[in-house]
C-alpha cells in the first residue's frame, strides 16, 4: 500500500483532503435551510473550487491505474476514490437542483461552476431601498382603485375555488350544528370553518409586498427573504401568472410573488418596462401629463379615449392582447388587463412616442381617432361628470377620473365648441 501511495505521487493525499470539504458541502446544502447554512460558512465553496483540477486529476489517475493493475476492490486509496466520485456525483446533481431554485442553468453545468454560481447568488445583497437615479414605477399595495371599485375588483380576482369552499363549508358548518350532539356542536363547527379558511389563510401568509422600479423588480414576502431580478435580463416568455395572482418571472433569477390582486396589472408592467418601447423609458422619472385617458363610449361601443392636443383616440374595450402586440411588437401570453392599462403605462414615453404607439394600437384594435380640428366639443357639465365630443354624426362620451382632470380641463380649452 505504502508503495502505490509513493507511485501516486501525493494524490492518495489530495483525494483524502478533498473528503471533508465534500463532505461538508454536501451537507450544507441537504438541510431546508441550506442557504444559509451556506451563507455562514463562505469558505466552503472556494476550497472545494481551488483543489477541484489536482482532486479531478488525481481521481482519473488513480481509476486508471486500478483499471491497469487489477487493483482488489478493498484497497483503500481506490475505495476512497471511489467515494469521492460518488460523493462528488451527488454533490453536483444537488448543487444543479439547489442552483434550479434560484436561477435558469444549464442543466449539465459542472460541479465547480454550479457552487460557484450558487454561491454569488446566496451572498448577493438585495436592497429594497431605491438606489440612486432609480424610479418606482409601480407598487402592488398602492391605491390602485380608482378604475374599479373594490366589490367588483374582488370578485374578478379572487380565484374561483374560494367561492365554492366557502360555500361548501357554511353549509356543512349548519348542518353539523343542526345534527352534532349538543357538547360537540361548537367544536365541529369552528373545525369546518378552520378547514374552509385555512388556504386562504396559507395564502395570507405568503403574500408580500411588490415593486417595480426603472432598473428592478423586488419582492418582500411576509415569510422570506427578499427577492430579486434585473429587468433587462428578463427574456421573451419569462413573465406569467399561475392561479390568477401569483406572478413568475425568469431572468438573472427565479422570481415569484404570491397572493396578489393585481397580478394581471403588475404582470403587463413588467412584459412593457422589460423591453422597448418602454425599457428604460421611466429613469427620467416624468410621466406625460398633457394627456387624459378615460372610459369612453363611441356611440354603443364601449372602450377608453385618448385625448390630446391634437386630437383624440378611441380603443375599443376588451383589446387589451392586441393594444399590448402593437406596442411591443409581438405576442404575449399574457391576460386578465385592458387596454387603459397600457396606455397608462405608456405615459412614461415622450409625447412623439406615445402618439405613435397609441396610433398602432388604434390601428390593431380596430379603433377611430379623430383631429381636433375636425371634431367639437359640447361643454355644458364638468369633465368629472361628463365630456361629450362630436365628429361627423358620431357622438363620444365619458368621463375621467380626479387624476386626470386637471389634464382634461386644460386641453378641452383649446377645442372646437
Amino acid at each position: 500500500m505504502a508503495d502505490v501511495e509513493r507511485q501516486l505521487e501525493g494524490r492518495a493525499e489530495v483525494l483524502a483532503a478533498a473528503r471533508r470539504p465534500h463532505l461538508e458541502l454536501e451537507q450544507a446544502l441537504s438541510g431546508r435551510r441550506w442557504r444559509r447554512a451556506l451563507a455562514r460558512r463562505p469558505e466552503l465553496v472556494p476550497a472545494l473550487v481551488a483543489e477541484a483540477q489536482a482532486v479531478e486529476e488525481a481521481l482519473e489517475r488513480v481509476q486508471r491505474r486500478a483499471a491497469q493493475e487489477a487493483w482488489p476492490d478493498d484497497m483503500p486509496v481506490l475505495k476512497a476514490a471511489r467515494e469521492l466520485s460518488a460523493r462528488r456525483e451527488r454533490l453536483t446533481r444537488l448543487a444543479r437542483r439547489r442552483l434550479d431554485v434560484l436561477t435558469v442553468a444549464p442543466k449539465d453545468i459542472p460541479l465547480e461552476q454550479a457552487l460557484t454560481r450558487l454561491d454569488a447568488l446566496v451572498r448577493q445583497v438585495v436592497r429594497w431601498e431605491l438606489k440612486p437615479g432609480e424610479v418606482l414605477v409601480h407598487e402592488a399595495f398602492a391605491q390602485r382603485f380608482q378604475r374599479r371599485d373594490k366589490a367588483r375588483r374582488l370578485r374578478s380576482e379572487l380565484p374561483a375555488h374560494y367561492g365554492w369552499r366557502l360555500a361548501v363549508s357554511l353549509c356543512a358548518a349548519f348542518a353539523v350544528v343542526l345534527l352534532a350532539p349538543p357538547e360537540l356542536k361548537k367544536l365541529a363547527g369552528f373545525l369546518f370553518m378552520a378547514i374552509a379558511m385555512a388556504p386562504a389563510a396559507w395564502d395570507l401568509l405568503r403574500s408580500g409586498h411588490t415593486r417595480l422600479t426603472s432598473e428592478r423588480l423586488l419582492w418582500k414576502p411576509l415569510l422570506g427573504e427578499t427577492q430579486e431580478v434585473r429587468l433587462g435580463t428578463i427574456a421573451e416568455g419569462g413573465v406569467r401568472v399561475e392561479r390568477d395572482w401569483d406572478v413568475c418571472v425568469v431572468g438573472d433569477r427565479r422570481w415569484r410573488a404570491r397572493s396578489l390582486w393585481e397580478a394581471p396589472e403588475l404582470a403587463l408592467l413588467i412584459e412593457l418596462h422589460r423591453q422597448p418601447p418602454l425599457r428604460g423609458a421611466a429613469r427620467a422619472g416624468v410621466r406625460l401629463d398633457t394627456v387624459a385617458v378615460f372610459p369612453a363610449r363611441l356611440g354603443k361601443r364601449k372602450g377608453f379615449c385618448v385625448l390630446g392636443p391634437q386630437g383624440l383616440s378611441f380603443i375599443p374595450e376588451g383589446r387589451g392582447a392586441q393594444s399590448l402586440r402593437a406596442v411591443t411588437g409581438h405576442p404575449s401570453t399574457l391576460r386578465g388587463f385592458d387596454s387603459d392599462l397600457v396606455l397608462d403605462a405608456l405615459r412614461w414615453l415622450p409625447e412623439a412616442e406615445f402618439d405613435t404607439c397609441v396610433t398602432r394600437m388604434v390601428e390593431a384594435t380596430g379603433g377611430v381617432a379623430w383631429a381636433r380640428a375636425d371634431a367639437r366639443y359640447v361643454p355644458g357639465s364638468p369633465v368629472w361628470r361628463r365630456i361629450r365630443v362630436e365628429h361627423r354624426g358620431l357622438t363620444l362620451t365619458g368621463r375621467v377620473n380626479w387624476d386626470q382632470q386637471d389634464a382634461a380641463e386644460r386641453l378641452l380649452r383649446d377645442w372646437p365648441q
